[in-house]
This record gives structure tokens, sequence and C-alpha cells, in this order.
């Protein structure tokens, strides 16, 4: 259905790239973190592409890699992606933005659990 998708619309698209993400969380919901994991990036490289790096929703995505790392237990990639999207957030929305403030609780995850 993805790739019919893309052949119709183009990887670059925005209702693409919204469709990669979705199918993201639906993976990670299902514990298919691997597969997650590859979509989000599909997804990433199209929306820094599109949207830009400092996007909110190219944020969310590099957000969203950052949780799918955390579940495959890689904290110090999870750490990575989180810590650029709090740099983004922070610049783009603010420090006290709930996107911002729900970062840095990520974050903190990591280090719990790492």
């Amino acid at each position: 259905l993805v790739e019919r998708m893309v052949g119709a619309l183009g990887e670059e698209n925005v209702v693409t790239l919204d469709t990669l993400n979705e199918l993201g969380s639906e993976l990670v919901n299902h514990g298919e973190y691997e597969e997650a994991r590859k979509v989000y990036e599909r997804c990433l490289a199209g929306r820094e592409k599109v949207l830009g790096e400092d996007h909110k929703q190219t944020l969310g995505t590099v957000n969203n890699l950052g949780l799918v790392y955390h579940e495959l237990k890689d904290y110090e990639k999870a750490l990575e992606y989180y810590e650029r999207a709090l740099k983004g957030y922070e610049k783009t929305l603010g420090k006290t933005h709930p996107d911002t403030l729900m970062t840095v609780m990520n974050i903190a995850n990591v280090y719990n659990d790492g």
C-alpha cells in the first residue's frame, strides 16, 4: 500500500511522508522496532528534504527515532536523536512548549533506563 502511494504521489509528497510516519507509529505499537526504524529513517530523509531540518514534523520523526532506539536499548543512539529533537524544538517552539518538555522527559528516561 505504501509503495503504491509512493508510486502515485512520489517519495517527497507530504501525504506520503505523513503516511510513512503513521506506519512507523503502528509498527512501534506492535513492537516491531527494527521495521519502525527503517520506516522512520525513510520518512526523516524525505521530511528533511521537503520540510527542512527544523520543521516541527521533521523533529517529530527525529524524536520517534529516539523512541525506537530507546526501545532497542541503543541508548547512545536514542540520546543522539532526542538531543537533536530537543535542540530543534527549543529553537523553533521554545523551551516551554509541550513537545520540547516531552523530549526532555524522553532524555531523562534514557538516563534512567541506561
